[in-house]
């Protein structure tokens, strides 16, 4: 469990890979806009997506304060310049123009709205995103030199003695995200704020295939895209006979390790398959059955117990299931 007074459990990601989905129009028409005040304080090859997009990168950024500091000792990166936008249930702080800026809390606020209808524990129904203008700057927020080409955004921030997060932030990769369609966007907003979220509202952690495919989850229910054409990339594995054998571990999702969008996908499709078979509620209470404030063997240990406990299987029964659901979405007519 990392210390109180760091940024904890960076690896909470959306990757890009496989997001760049047509437009079907994100905007919720009928919210009010937000208002902007200045503030003194995985990617493939595709068409770039319809306004808005990011302006081009600014050399050198200076330090200044940024939004959301964490608390303790290791305080956020700041962004030069900044411009806060608030919505109705969002901040957004960032360099790029006040018209992406207010985009995106559009596009915030509707996530907060999405989460709220998948997540029943109490937790501040707001989000904090950050949007730097170029990948320096992208880089100096998250702490990170590797490669995140992967990677579309990044959810940090402290974690208290309670084991809650307390001041998660939702920082966008500004090349990985100019490439997303709107509705890209949206689900990566979405799938975020599932982990802003979860970690203000449940202490510890689960494993990672059930904590990034229950953010999945919630992210694509707004799609309005059916499941073969959401998981397609991964289903064309399975029909070649290089599909997955087993559940998600964490290397599937270490970007330095290769290609992550097949474990994401897979993720979903596993924590898609509990929801449509035993509902919702019952996905959450496994999710709250398998988060433990201990080891990551710990928390498989409670993942099998939840398996029994929660949904009447187990880890190995489900796996034959989930793998048999692969088969049949690869191999069947729509």
């Amino acid at each position: 469990m990392p210390r109180a007074t760091v940024r904890a459990r960076r690896a909470t990601v959306a990757v890009a890979g496989f997001l760049l989905l047509p437009s079907v129009g994100a905007c919720d028409r009928d919210a009010p806009a937000p208002t902007a005040s200045a503030s003194v304080t995985q990617v493939p090859p595709g068409r770039p997506s319809s306004q808005p997009q990011t302006p081009p990168p600014a050399p050198h950024p200076p330090r200044t304060e940024a939004a959301s500091p964490a608390a303790g000792d290791e305080s956020p990166v700041a962004l030069p310049g900044a411009t806060t936008v608030r919505g109705r249930s969002s901040t957004v702080t960032g360099t790029v123009d006040r018209t992406t800026l207010t985009a995106y809390a559009r596009m915030a606020d509707r996530a907060v709205v999405e989460v709220s209808s998948h997540w029943s524990r109490s937790w501040p129904r707001r989000v904090s995103i950050i949007a730097p203008r170029d990948a320096t700057a992208f880089r100096e927020q998250v702490g990170r030199a590797d490669d995140l080409s992967q990677v579309a955004a990044v959810t940090d921030g402290p974690v208290g003695t309670s084991g809650l997060a307390t001041g998660d932030r939702v920082i966008l990769n500004p090349d990985a995200f100019a490439r997303l369609t709107p509705t890209g966007r949206q689900f990566v907003l979405t799938h975020e704020s599932t982990h802003v979220a979860v970690r203000a509202s449940l202490a510890g952690a689960a494993p990672l295939w059930l904590v990034e495919g229950f953010a999945d989850h919630v992210g694509y229910s707004g799609s309005g895209r059916s499941t073969r054409e959401l998981a397609a990339a991964l289903l064309d594995r399975v029909r070649v006979g290089k599909g997955p054998a087993r559940l998600p571990t964490p290397g599937d999702f270490d970007p330095s390790q290769g290609e992550i969008g097949p474990a994401y996908l897979a993720a979903w499709l596993a924590v898609d398959l509990i929801a449509r078979r035993h509902g919702e509620s019952t996905l959450q209470r496994f999710y709250e059955a398998s988060t433990v404030r201990a080891s990551a063997a710990q928390a498989d240990a409670a993942t099998d117990r939840a398996f029994i406990d929660v949904l009447g299987t187990t880890r190995e029964a489900f796996t034959k299931q989930w793998l048999a659901e692969l088969d049949r979405l690869a191999t069947t007519s729509p």
